[in-house]
């Protein structure tokens, strides 16, 4: 028996509950990929007189995205692509649950707000609701590591790796305290900028009126005052 094929119909049939997540193709995918299964199936079929060399099959690691188009070659279903492309970034090792705590970068921290004199409470209250103390976390928006810094500041914070803790850190830490001296120590209106950006908070003569930001505040605060 050919596990590669195996493999083949084991992901096809994953593929094929995934795709239904889009109901308004939910016809399409189907036929697609009946027509897909069947095609494999009789390849198993004609390969091996046996099908019941499938059961205990150990079931592959299944790669989302690439592994799935290269199976099915570059030729694949447009109505099929865009679930693809979802999937890969739902279950993205960058947005996954942190397995990393905040006693783990006490130092860092403790560090950077010595130096740069910003309270370390409060660095720690904008990494837990930036990235939930994930260094490899990266925003739909492209921000990244544990303060989520875009990469527009790379350069002028000299980051070379932003999933560098350190690096982060440091140069999140220069940003919110260029904020509080900005602001005269205003720790909401320094961290509306943080989020939304000081041109927005001057533009609206305060916290910008957007969801995010006033939540982003509210929440920061919240935990840094508790």
């Amino acid at each position: 028996m050919d596990i590669s094929i195996i493999q083949k119909l084991i992901q096809l049939q994953a593929l094929n509950n995934v795709s239904q997540l889009s109901s308004s193709k939910q016809d399409s995918n189907n036929s697609l990929f009946s027509s897909l299964f069947t095609n494999e199936l009789n390849n198993v079929s004609s390969s091996s007189s046996n099908l019941n060399q499938i059961i205990n099959v150990p079931q592959p690691t299944l790669s989302y995205g690439e592994t799935v188009v290269q199976l099915l070659g570059k030729n694949i279903s447009t109505a099929v692509q865009p679930v693809i492309n979802q999937l890969s970034t739902v279950i993205s090792p960058t947005n996954s649950k942190s397995d990393y705590t905040k006693s783990q970068f006490d130092d860092i921290i403790n560090e950077m707000a010595k130096k740069y004199d910003v309270d370390p409470k409060l660095v720690h209250s904008i990494i837990q609701h930036e990235s939930n103390y994930n260094p490899n976390a990266t925003s739909h928006a492209g921000a990244k590591g544990l303060m989520q810094i875009m990469p527009l500041n790379f350069e002028a914070y000299g980051i070379t790796n932003p999933y560098d803790p350190r690096q982060n850190i440091e140069a999140g830490t220069r940003m919110i305290k260029a904020n509080l001296r900005q602001y005269n120590g205003n720790v909401e209106l320094a961290l509306a900028a943080y989020n939304a950006g000081s041109g927005n908070v001057k533009k609206y003569g305060g916290i910008p009126p957007f969801k995010e930001t006033q939540t982003y505040v509210r929440k920061v605060t919240e935990s840094y005052f508790a």
